[in-house]
């Protein structure tokens, strides 16, 4: 019995080999367990500084920087194992620029509501989300809004992140002067503003190289400069920590105003997941030739219900970051990268919190620039030429940093697209006879073509 262990053991072991080889196709898909690992360590490595953007800008949420990195982890932890398990997607879910900002800068500090309300309709975002995923209303909302107002919004959330990180270090502050603009220039001879300028410039250099990790390098850098030259280090970098349940403020949405906090955030969130879902399925060759990523569905819901567990939780939505795409770029194809990134993230929640939530300001505003240049150029996939797109996506960007609200960008730009939808006569191809017309329009003018070419070649 005791020589046969070692044959059992082998033998028990690559049948479990060949049913997680079968299970999450790796074979199929062309990788391989240590292709997988290495590839969500990378992406962890490479969407790790979200956590402690998330944090920065939770703080204006009313919420404590060490909680929400704590949160924030565990709640990735948990989204990138279920999507793992369910979609078998190398994807990496955590929180991320857009929907933290929409809580804390456009309903928070503006004190329209209070934290817990705040969390509140996160948390009612988080069910509809969920819903919409089970029913194939989710597919009649992505299509009906245009493209347009898509890339509007994540144009205009690009450039209130870089705003909330120039304002963050005080580069822009509010203007005292006689003039009594809305703005002005602040004091730079501040030693944040010089961290963060020098940070930048290696950041961006690094990226322009091609360097891996050169966000998480340049963040690590700044942090050492400004806890020496501008104090702040932790006492502790490790310690064991455990999430910390929020109570939320459910009365909020008896007001119709809160719903409409929870349509915008909606919105932005299906925006954010399925421009990430197929820009990640592309990348990893996953696209099927309708389009569509294999899997995907799950991923909604999944993302549905940790932005409801991050709400519990005291944090901002879950969704998919497109920096922990650098883990397909490093050979990631399977669902196996996911639950790496799901194993990473928990460690972080209960291990490496105290480091992770002490991060300055100038550490973080580099990364919220380089990640407003990232989002502004989706400007090149607007047809400024035409002014029924290009009007309602100039002012779904613009209404964001000006108003410093997402929602009045939403809502501005699918107002106007609305309006010009029926002024320029666009409506008129959608009623029936008109429709038949230019269908029949179309077959002569077809028809012409095709006789004139005959013609031509006898």
């Amino acid at each position: 019995a005791m020589k046969q262990k070692p044959g059992y053991a082998r033998a028990w072991w690559g049948r479990a080999v060949c049913k997680l080889d079968r299970y999450f196709a790796l074979t199929h898909r062309g990788s391989d367990f240590s292709t997988e690992f290495r590839a969500g360590t990378t992406a962890f490595l490479a969407a790790a500084n979200n956590f402690v953007v998330n944090a920065t800008i939770m703080q204006h949420a009313g919420v404590k920087a060490e909680d929400t990195v704590v949160s924030g982890a565990f709640c990735a932890g948990v989204a990138c194992i279920l999507s793992g398990l369910l979609s078998n997607l190398p994807l990496g879910l955590m929180p991320s620029i857009g929907p933290n900002v929409f809580l804390a800068f456009s309903l928070v500090a503006t004190g329209v509501v209070g934290t817990d309300q705040a969390l509140a309709i996160s948390g009612a975002c988080g069910l509809s989300l969920l819903l919409l995923s089970l029913t194939p209303v989710l597919k009649v909302v992505l299509g009906l809004v245009p493209l347009c107002i898509k890339y509007g919004l994540i144009i205009g959330t690009g450039l209130l992140s870089a705003l909330i990180g120039l304002k963050s270090i005080g580069v822009v502050v509010p203007d005292t002067g006689p003039a009594q603009d809305i703005v002005a220039l602040g004091e730079l001879r501040d030693i944040r503003i010089a961290i963060t300028s020098v940070f930048l410039i290696i950041m961006a250099s690094m990226q322009h190289r091609g360097i891996k990790g050169a966000v998480l390098i340049g963040m690590l850098g700044a942090t050492v400069c400004a806890w020496v030259f501008d104090g702040g280090a932790p006492d502790e970098f490790f310690a064991l920590r455990s999430v910390k349940p929020h109570t939320l403020d459910w009365s909020i949405l008896l007001d119709s105003y809160a719903w409409v906090q929870v349509g915008a955030l909606l919105l932005l969130l299906l925006f954010s997941i399925s421009g990430a879902v197929t820009g990640s399925g592309r990348m990893a060759g996953l696209l099927t030739q309708d389009g569509a990523v294999p899997g995907s569905t799950a991923v909604y819901v999944v993302c549905g219900a940790a932005t409801m567990l991050s709400a519990a939780c005291g944090t901002s939505p879950i969704f998919v970051s497109m920096s922990a795409a650098a883990g397909i770029r490093d050979g990631g194809r399977t669902g196996l990268t996911s639950l790496v990134v799901g194993f990473w993230c928990l460690l972080t929640a209960f291990v490496f919190s105290p480091m992770a939530s002490a991060i300055p300001a100038c550490a973080v505003a580099p990364v919220l620039i380089l990640v407003g240049v990232s989002m502004v150029g989706e400007a090149t996939e607007v047809a400024w030429w035409n002014t029924q797109e290009a009007l309602p996506a100039f002012l779904c960007a613009v209404f964001q940093p000006f108003t410093y609200s997402v929602a009045n960008g939403i809502y501005a730009g699918l107002g106007m697209s609305a309006v010009l939808f029926f002024t320029t006569g666009t409506f008129l191809a959608y009623l029936p006879n008109r429709r038949k017309q230019l269908a029949d329009d179309v077959i002569s003018a077809t028809s012409v073509r095709d006789l004139s070419t005959r013609t031509v070649r006898t």
